[in-house]
């Protein structure tokens, strides 16, 4: 059986990648919602723009939007 050596950097590109994306997803959210837009529509325009799974929009939208 042959193991992959871990890959400290490739480890710690792939984390920041994938907090900007959060990031994005999280002003995406802000800014459709300080526009008045239904949450419905954001959620669309998420899985639309990021290529999310509804759940992972679902989990977004319960962590940044603002009730």
């Amino acid at each position: 059986m042959l193991l992959e050596e871990f890959d400290a950097k490739k480890y710690e590109k792939t984390i920041r990648e994938e907090g900007r994306e959060e990031g994005q997803c999280q002003a995406t959210i802000e800014i459709l919602q300080e526009m008045n837009q239904p949450k419905v529509f954001v959620k669309a325009k998420l899985l639309e723009k990021y290529a999310l799974s509804e759940q992972d929009a679902d989990e977004l939208l319960r962590q940044f939007w603002k009730e």
